[in-house]
């Protein structure tokens, strides 16, 4: 299903992507390879390290590889990046360490069904900086986002939190995934 999601994604955007693709950096002329590090779609689902072989001659593509797992513990400033439960990420040369370190409530209302309360999710934030005490941070999330806390120079967006309840299906605390953004205040 990802992979169609990809393909289909992907596919809009070939032709904006041939014309400029000498252009790019990440572009391989002699294999005709686009290394793309991140691909964000409606702040939901991110893919990491996508490469693209394109055939300029028939106006097609194919995906190569692409991941769903950031590399490394490492996000950048203004970009939306995916973390793990128990999982710490550097942002960029910040000096800013975020961890995901629970969830406390998921009453969301289940994909599958309508209910009079859409329910919320509560998760637990760790904002490590050098020298100082971790600063513990509640994000409540009504299913409405983005959710925005200030950290003093930066701002800290939550974007999503996954997966999505389904009936009959219990979600274990290590399968929670956050999407979250860290720009500067301006």
């Amino acid at each position: 299903m990802k992979k169609l999601l990809v393909w289909g994604l992907l596919s809009s955007f070939f032709i904006p992507c041939a014309a400029v693709a000498a252009e790019l950096p990440s572009f391989s002329s002699s294999e005709r390879i686009v290394r793309i590090p991140q691909i964000t779609v409606n702040n939901n689902d991110l893919l990491y390290d996508v490469e693209l072989q394109l055939d300029f001659d028939s106006g097609k593509f194919s995906i190569l590889k692409y991941s769903d797992t950031a590399p490394s513990g490492i996000a950048e400033l203004n970009l939306p990046f995916k973390l793990a439960m128990d999982h710490t990420a550097q942002i960029g040369s910040t000096g800013l360490q975020i961890r995901f370190s629970d969830v406390t409530e998921d009453s969301r209302c289940p994909s599958d069904i309508e209910c009079i309360w859409s329910g919320q999710v509560v998760i637990a934030i760790d904002v490590i900086r050098a020298g100082k005490d971790p600063e513990k941070i509640t994000l409540t999330s009504p299913n409405v986002y983005p959710i925005v806390h200030e950290l003093s120079d930066y701002k800290l967006e939550l974007l999503a939190v996954q997966p999505y309840p389904a009936t009959g299906a219990a979600i274990k605390k290590q399968d929670y995934r956050v999407i979250l953004r860290v720009t500067p205040l301006l």
